[in-house]
């Protein structure tokens, strides 16, 4: 696919784009002109005839270009979302073991962390390109594992674990929800928010 364009600045691509598509447009006028000039003004007011065909055209192009920059905020708007809610969940989920005796806390801290610095430098990096990471799953499952060798001692910790356990699963759910988002058109940089999440 043309997703190498995500690679360089929208500046750069945006004068590319025009200058390959005015080049077309030069190179058309130049070869056709001289077969259809001849056809067209044979015809009575064919200036009135191109200026119809423009006006169609302009209309309708940039209802296309309206409805095109709509798709693209609101792909925007619903990634960004979703990261963001990833982003809170991942630091809920990281708040909550705090409750947990050492050493499990530590341990699942440092999972956490360890899945944090995968997304951020491994699995964005392969999403910017339109690939679905892999990695972080196999991280995912060593914190769950982890996580459900806990057995609460006190009804203060089983409080605290239901929590972090409901905690997992939305965060498990955000999470798919964002790998299933790779393929939109549009994807943010996640860093910051991730990052921050377990400062």
């Amino acid at each position: 696919m043309l997703y190498w364009i995500y690679d360089y600045p929208t500046g750069y691509m945006g004068a590319l784009f025009a200058l390959v598509f005015l080049a077309f447009t030069w190179l058309g006028l130049l070869a056709v002109r001289p077969l259809v000039r001849p056809w067209v003004h044979t015809e009575h007011r064919a200036n009135d005839m191109v200026g119809f065909a423009l006006s169609s055209f302009s209309v309708l192009y940039g209802l296309l270009l309206g409805l095109l920059a709509v798709a693209s905020y609101q792909n925007f708007t619903s990634v960004s979302d979703n990261v963001d809610k990833e982003a809170s969940s991942l630091a809920a989920l990281y708040r909550d073991l705090s409750g947990y005796p050492q050493p499990m806390r530590g341990k699942l801290r440092d999972d956490l962390r360890e899945y944090t610095h995968e997304v951020i430098e491994k699995s964005w990096p392969l999403q910017r390109q339109g690939i679905v990471p892999s990695q972080g799953t196999g991280l995912v499952t060593t914190f769950f594992d982890d996580l459900l060798t806990f057995k609460p001692a006190e009804k203060s910790e089983e409080i605290i674990h239901a929590e972090a356990l409901r905690q997992f699963n939305r965060f498990v759910e955000l999470r798919r929800s964002r790998l299933a988002n790779v393929t939109t058109e549009f994807r943010p940089s996640c860093g910051g928010s991730l990052s921050s999440a377990l400062a």
